[in-house]
């Protein structure tokens, strides 16, 4: 009888030695262009968001680019939220030696799990912020098609989401969204897609196949995510 107690108290500290979470609820991956919201979000009254770098999946520099000048305006001009920058938020994380527990809340957010407390504790106590935005760009496509085929030319992104609290490492809101913009249809047998040089050779009228810009499609594309996140909580009345 004794051993079996002893048997069973050692399988409790096993089981207790894992990693601290301060959830055990992992936010559902939802589906193209929704998004989860934690059931008790407002409850966190978070008005203070540091806006983390953006990560992509082909690690392309001009194409990150552009997706962070659509980020950081897009979010950051949300009504009654306060947005740090990305490079000042950053900088107290440097500064307060906590990347590597940064990272790994970014590692947890994105895939929808939630942090350990040890490393929400290490960066909240470095920054001055109630959470953090992880996006991640998924998707980016350009095709314009041959003046001579039918078809239609078309631009698409995609970007993954996640909104993480600094006060227990839950993930209060993520998404996955996708924008596409088309070009116009191009039917070779329909009309005239030539026109001719000094010389009599033919020149495609390329431009006028040419889909909507990387810029115009990302920032549809921020405008549908940031339309599912909560409005921020009312101000506090004054006495």
């Amino acid at each position: 009888m004794r051993s079996r107690a002893l048997l069973a108290l050692s399988a409790l500290l096993v089981l207790g030695a894992g990693p601290a979470f301060a959830a055990d609820t992992k936010a559902p991956k939802p589906k193209k262009n929704q998004a989860y919201v934690a059931p008790n979000f407002a409850s966190y009254g978070v008005v203070t968001i540091g806006l983390a770098p953006i990560s992509s999946f082909d690690h392309v520099e001009e194409n990150e680019k552009l997706f962070r000048q659509a980020v950081e305006p897009g979010f950051g001009n949300m009504d009654g939220y306060k947005f740090q920058a990305s490079s000042y938020f950053m900088d107290a994380v440097r500064k307060g030696n906590v990347n590597d527990h940064f990272a790994a809340i970014e590692k947890a957010g994105l895939a929808g799990l939630p942090s350990d407390t040890a490393d929400v504790d290490a960066v909240r106590l470095k920054t001055n912020v109630q959470a953090v935005l992880f996006s991640h760009l998924s998707t980016w496509q350009r095709l314009v098609v041959d003046p001579n085929t039918r078809g239609q030319s078309f631009t698409q992104v995609g970007a993954e989401f996640a909104l993480v609290s600094l006060k227990d490492g839950a993930v209060l809101w993520r998404g996955a969204f996708q924008e596409k913009g088309d070009g116009p249809y191009n039917d070779p047998n329909a009309g005239e897609v030539t026109e001719r040089d000094a010389t009599g050779n033919s020149t495609a009228k390329q431009a006028q196949l040419e889909p909507p810009s990387f810029r115009e499609v990302l920032e549809k594309l921020i405008a549908r995510a940031r339309a599912t996140i909560p409005p921020a909580p009312a101000p506090a009345a004054k006495s």
